[in-house]
This record gives structure tokens, C-alpha cells and sequence, in this order.
């Protein structure tokens, strides 16, 4: 069995276009999207649209819930998750409103050899999973999460890969025989790579694989596509491209 795996879109047609053009040239069994999909680029409805259209399996990420009114947005983004929301038709609602949380693939009867894909972790699509102690040292001079403090959101999971994204810092993490794979995003990178991401997971004589897949685009597009539609905050945006080339996460 072949999965590949996205998240994170935010809107961000031309990037969610290169990586379904780059899944299409994998041979894969299936293909999930893992949530956050409409909100914080120009483009909503029409990325919502390329996701109805598509094979795929689809979830749902936390702002995905703030477009359709089930959490509070921050302060900063509650004026475009207001315009992204106008952007959605009811029709296209009721499908962001109808995606499920999360999605297991089961390969043997034995539950730990499951791959389970989420947004951010197995309880709820807010809560984070830091990279590993080690990488958060390099990155944030300091521990921010230490293994310990996963169990309350991992204790009970039986998996023995899960991926998700949230986070958009492409990372492996080992706890207890679990391995935590953070598949990265398709936009808004965290870390200093611009290119979107997905991931393949493959399982095979009883053991699943992982491949990082770095899909460049023309981000020139999607520069292009603010300047035209004009969401809330789309000029700090326009700013954030051309000083790093693409629209950094910031965690």
C-alpha cells in the first residue's frame, strides 16, 4: 500500500495544483488531504473546488473551522476569515462542514500497524506536535515540548505512523513506538524552503516507509492573484513574498 499525504493549502491554488500534478506521477493507492484548505490566500472557492473535484480523501483543519464559524479566529485573521467564508457558495459550506476529522489506513488486523492521518494530532485540530527535542533545541534554542508532555494527546493512539501537518515544519519525531511525521504544507512554509510538500507512506514487508517529496512553483501566480482579488491584509502578504519569496508560517 502506497498513501500520499498534503496539507495546509490556504488557499493557494497554484501550489495545491503542483502537488495533485506531482501526486499523479506517484503510484499511489490513495491520496489524503489533511485539513486547513480555504483560508489565508486569494483564492478560496476556487481551491475548494479543485478538492471537490479530485479522488482524494479530504479532512478538516482548525481554519477550516474558523471559516465555517465553529471556532473563534484570532483577532488578526478575523476580517479574511470573514471575506474567505463570503468567497465559499452554501454548496461549497455544506462540503467544508461535512469533512471528517481523521483518517486511518489498516494494512494487517493488528491496530499498531496502522497509518493514521490527522491535521494536527489524534484528539483535536489545535493543539501542536513540536518537532523532536533535539530539533526544537537547534531551532528555538530551547525544548518547547519535551517528550513527556505528548501523552496526554498520544496515550491510547494505536498507530505506528502518524502524520499530519498544522505545524508546517517538515519533521520525523519517534514516541514510544509511534512514529510522528509532520508532512509539512503545500503553502505558507515554516520553515526556510519555499517550495510546497506531501509526503508518501509506503507500507511494505511489515514496516511503513516515508519519502519527502519538494514540489516548486511559480510563486509570481499567487503574487498575482492577491493583487487581483484583494483579500483583507493582502498587502503585508504581497510584502512577505517578495522579501522571502512565499508567505512564511510563524510558530
Amino acid at each position: 500500500m502506497r498513501v500520499a499525504v498534503f496539507s495546509d493549502v490556504h488557499g493557494n491554488l497554484t501550489a495545491l495544483e503542483s502537488v495533485l500534478a506531482g501526486i499523479a506521477s506517484e503510484h499511489v493507492d490513495s491520496e489524503v488531504f489533511a485539513g486547513d484548505l480555504c483560508l489565508l490566500g486569494p483564492r478560496p472557492a476556487e481551491c475548494l473546488a479543485r478538492l471537490q473535484a479530485w479522488e482524494g480523501i479530504a479532512l478538516y483543519g482548525n481554519t477550516d473551522e474558523f471559516v465555517l464559524g465553529r471556532q473563534q479566529p484570532p483577532e488578526q485573521v478575523q476580517e479574511l476569515a470573514a471575506w474567505t467564508a463570503a468567497q465559499l457558495s452554501v454548496e461549497q459550506l455544506a462540503w467544508l462542514e461535512s469533512l471528517p476529522f481523521g483518517r486511518r489506513f489498516q494494512v494487517t488486523a493488528e491496530p499498531d500497524d496502522g497509518l493514521l492521518v490527522v491535521h494536527a494530532n489524534p484528539v483535536d485540530v489545535n493543539q501542536l506536535i513540536y518537532p523532536s527535542e533535539r530539533m526544537q533545541e537547534a531551532r528555538y534554542g530551547r525544548v518547547v515540548q519535551a517528550d513527556e508532555e505528548l501523552t496526554p494527546m498520544l496515550k491510547g493512539v494505536q498507530a505506528a505512523v502518524l502524520a499530519f501537518g498544522h505545524i508546517h515544519v517538515p519533521s520525523i519525531r519517534q514516541w514510544r513506538d509511534m512514529q510522528l511525521v509532520n508532512i509539512s504544507s503545500v503553502s505558507m512554509p515554516g520553515d526556510e524552503d519555499g517550495r510546497a510538500k506531501y509526503g508518501l507512506f509506503t507500507w511494505h514487508e511489515g514496516l511503513w516507509s516515508f519519502e519527502r517529496r519538494f514540489v516548486a512553483y511559480p510563486v509570481e501566480e499567487e503574487r498575482g492573484a492577491l493583487v487581483r482579488n484583494k483579500p483583507p491584509r493582502w498587502e503585508f502578504l504581497v510584502e512577505q513574498i517578495d522579501e522571502f519569496g512565499f508567505v512564511p508560517q510563524r510558530i
